[in-house]
């Protein structure tokens, strides 16, 4: 990692007060209780303070992405 890559976490941590910490339990239900609602990613990003990328990512990570949304 350079300068940039740290500028760059930083930016984000700062837009983001979750992002790069661990998901928990009740993260992941709120996360799943959205995402079975239908809330939109940015959404879920925003009730959860963490990035639009961390919310595709769990998603992925939770094998969700092959649900439709109602």
């Amino acid at each position: 990692m350079d300068q940039d890559d740290f500028d760059k976490i930083k930016k984000i941590k700062k837009e983001s007060k979750e992002a790069y910490k661990p998901w928990n339990r009740k993260d992941d239900d709120e996360m799943l209780n959205l995402f079975f609602d239908g809330k939109p990613v940015s959404e879920i990003a925003t009730r959860l303070n963490r990035t639009k990328g961390a919310i595709r990512a769990r998603i992925r990570k939770m094998k969700l992405a092959h649900i439709k949304k109602k």
